[in-house]
């Protein structure tokens, strides 16, 4: 639940409203009671507090001028908001606050990481709002996030990620067999993201040896196993899982020359059968 303190002042600057007269009907209904009458701090009973905090809460959503008040915030503020909206359930007035900060972003030199931009999906998922999230997870996909870092590394982690949410949202979908496509793309793409940091050359040996060995970690049929199985669960028939267990090792045996268009038709493949028209 929101801080009070940090509810009070959201309540005054977001929603416009009368702090006096909000704390003074809350002190009238038994629910506060004054901390220091010289100091705007106020202490709520253990019954009172939930009380005054949903009070608070319930008032965000009827707020007009939350597009116009961030106007003024940098993005890093501009993130809170959204992130304090979505805490509270107000989940639409996050998605248009969040879409702002991004904007903020785009216009600046800043470089935010991956999971900056994975928190939309995640929120419109909450909403039903499928294809929507689905298409910025693709647009993610294709031109990467503003002011990204150009290392091929580290571009492999947030493709691991963004495939992760992929996965994510199909299953929230009930599109469960199609959801391990994306997961096994996300599995291997992670492998890779530690194969190439331990070919850079300006990183120090230890660190590269350990990369080296997390890399051999993750390529192994016993790992894939696990993760893939925690994402099939019981989606597809042992053999198809053996299938593409086998076919991950042999493609992660060769980690350069990997692409993600065919692996994806190809994991498909492997894992097709007539169950379900719709995955």
């Amino acid at each position: 639940m929101i801080d009070y303190y940090s509810g009070l002042e959201y309540y005054e600057h977001l929603v416009g409203g009368d702090v006096a007269a909000f704390v003074n009907q809350l002190i009238s209904e038994g629910l506060i009671q004054p901390y220091d009458a010289d100091r705007v701090a106020w202490i709520c009973s253990d019954a009172g507090r939930t009380v005054a905090e949903r009070a608070i809460i319930d008032t965000r959503p009827d707020s007009d001028n939350i597009i116009d008040y961030v106007q003024s915030l940098q993005a890093s503020e501009t993130l809170k908001v959204a992130t304090e909206l979505n805490r509270d359930g107000n989940v639409s007035a996050a998605v248009l606050v969040l879409k702002e900060a991004y904007k903020k972003i785009g216009n600046s030199s800043v470089s935010y990481g991956i999971d900056t931009y994975l928190r939309l999906p995640s929120y419109l998922q909450k909403l039903g709002r499928y294809d929507e999230a689905w298409g910025f997870l693709n647009q993610l996909l294709a031109k990467g996030c503003p002011n990204q870092i150009q290392n091929e590394a580290l571009i492999l982690l947030s493709r691991s990620k963004i495939y992760k949410a992929m996965c994510r949202l199909l299953q929230h979908e009930g599109k469960g067999r199609k959801a391990i496509v994306f997961g096994v793309a996300s599995i291997v793409a992670e492998a890779q993201y530690y194969y190439l940091q331990s070919e850079e050359k300006d990183w120090p040996k230890d660190f590269r040896k350990e990369r080296a060995a997390t890399f051999r970690s993750l390529s192994e049929a016993a790992s894939i196993h696990d993760n893939l199985k925690k994402i099939a669960k019981k989606e597809i028939a042992e053999a198809q899982l053996d299938n593409t267990i086998n076919y991950l090792c042999r493609t992660l045996s060769q980690p350069k020359t990997v692409k993600y268009d065919r692996l994806i038709v190809e994991v498909d493949s492997l894992i097709s059968t007539e169950k379900n028209p719709r995955q």
